[in-house]
């Protein structure tokens, strides 16, 4: 039988393409188990990278989809070892039968916790890491905030940025129902949720926000990448992340090499519930007035939008290829590869004072419910490496407060002159880049 790792794709999609060349290089078949496609052509695309193919017709996939799926690959020829998903609605599930099949993962229960915002942050006070407070939002109960503070309000499990607000009236909380109506109704990010639909409100961490790009194996920890939030936009009832740089640009090196020793304790003090192994994109602000780092989210997954492309340009590494390839990394191989990993990694080249390479990433957002008419962006100078256009003409938005990216775009800069170029490349892309409505 050929050894293959199952990769579960939501709705045919994930990053199919780049885990089907991770897993050729370790000599794997990569099979598919997709949930059902809005249209067939998303998964015949699929097909064309995975040895082997099964879909569900259900749009959401369950624990007994993937075992039904991994015994009629066995009977195709393919001795399923290992499980992977990137879609953050199956990462239970994944780590569900990496547990089963020996395959290196953190546990179900300690996945489960990163994924509940409301608890980690309890843990996480409770282990004296964070000093935010933070409450559960009853059903049509207000609750009892101190006005001195600014609040935060968002899904106690969240998604895209949906229904992420900054709380400026108490009056404002009378929408959650109506929010909590979308989150049950958006058939593409539903299976994030897991039948979770209820809100916390947190302390507002005013400051800086970054993202730590993370490989953990075995329990030790590799930040391989750092991404500085240098644009936040804030609309009625979400927040979204127009610009992305790396090394960060309006912080210090010292502050950034403590921003990253404050996650390492974070992620271990969960170590002990089982969060040993894995990619994570865990997001974190500078406590501007309280001079601390305070984690916003654990996520048990690769970052979306350009950051795996941002993360291999300034390392080297794919994410995606070091995921792949820890599943099923022999003992033997363990202490080398994690010596590449501090090898590439460009928090060590910071601590060290090594040179690292820059990128700054954007993204655009559309506006929900509108039809698009025209989309372009076409600068005569200083093209972007990377364009990803996500929506085309005649595309219908979803009515959703969630972030509805219509393009990303990536560029390589100068490291040395990193702030002039953020400030070229956002008057740049709002300079060139055109949609319009019907």
């Amino acid at each position: 039988m050929k050894r293959a790792i199952l990769l579960l794709l939501h709705m045919g999609k994930s990053y199919t393409e780049e885990i089907a060349a991770a897993a050729a290089g370790l000599d794997l078949a990569l099979v598919g188990l997709s949930s059902r496609p809005e249209t067939p052509e998303v998964v015949d695309e699929a097909r064309r990278h995975l040895a082997d193919c099964l879909v569900t017709e259900e749009a959401e996939l369950s624990s007994g989809d993937v075992e039904k799926a991994t015994r009629e690959l066995a009977d195709r020829g393919y001795r399923v070892e290992a499980v992977l998903a990137s879609f953050e609605g199956y990462r239970l599930l994944m780590a569900e039968f990496n547990e089963r099949l020996g395959a290196r993962d953190s546990t179900e229960a300690a996945l489960r916790l990163c994924l509940d915002k409301y608890e980690l942050r309890r843990h996480l006070l409770a282990e004296g890491l964070s000093e935010v407070r933070v409450d559960r939002i009853a059903p049509g109960a207000i609750p009892e905030l101190d006005p001195s503070t600014r609040w935060f309000v968002k899904p106690v499990r969240g998604a895209s940025s949906f229904a992420t607000f900054v709380l400026d009236d108490v009056a404002d909380l009378a929408d959650l129902p109506a929010l909590q109506q979308q989150m049950r109704a958006d058939r593409r990010m539903k299976a994030i949720f897991m039948d979770r639909y209820d809100f916390l409100v947190e302390e507002y961490v005013e400051g800086p926000e970054f993202s730590f790009e993370t490989v953990v194996l075995d329990g030790r920890v590799h930040h391989l990448c750092v991404h500085e939030k240098a644009r936040v936009e804030r609309l009625e009832r979400t927040t979204l992340e127009g610009m992305s740089v790396s090394p960060p640009a309006s912080v210090d090196r010292e502050l950034v090499l403590e921003g990253a020793d404050h996650v390492t304790r974070c992620l271990a003090a969960l170590q002990g519930l089982g969060l040993t192994a894995g990619v994570f994109h865990i997001e974190v602000k500078y406590w501007e007035s309280r001079k601390r780092w305070e984690i916003i989210e654990i996520n048990p997954r690769m970052g979306g939008s350009l950051i795996n492309p941002s993360t291999q340009t300034v390392t080297g590494c794919s994410l995606l290829d070091l995921w792949t390839e820890s599943l099923l990394l022999p003992d033997s191989e363990r202490d080398a590869f994690c010596d590449r990993l501090t090898g590439v990694s460009q928090v060590e080249a910071l601590r060290t004072g090594a040179p690292t390479r820059a990128t700054v990433f954007l993204s655009t957002y559309g506006e929900k419910g509108r039809t698009v008419d025209e989309i372009r962006f076409e600068p005569p100078t200083r093209r972007p490496r990377i364009l990803r256009l996500h929506v085309a003409e005649g595309t219908e938005l979803d009515a959703s407060d969630r972030g509805i990216c219509l393009m990303d775009a990536l560029w390589d800069v100068a490291a040395d002159d990193l702030q002039a170029e953020i400030d070229f490349l956002d008057r740049h892309a709002a300079e060139h880049f055109h949609v319009r409505y019907r």
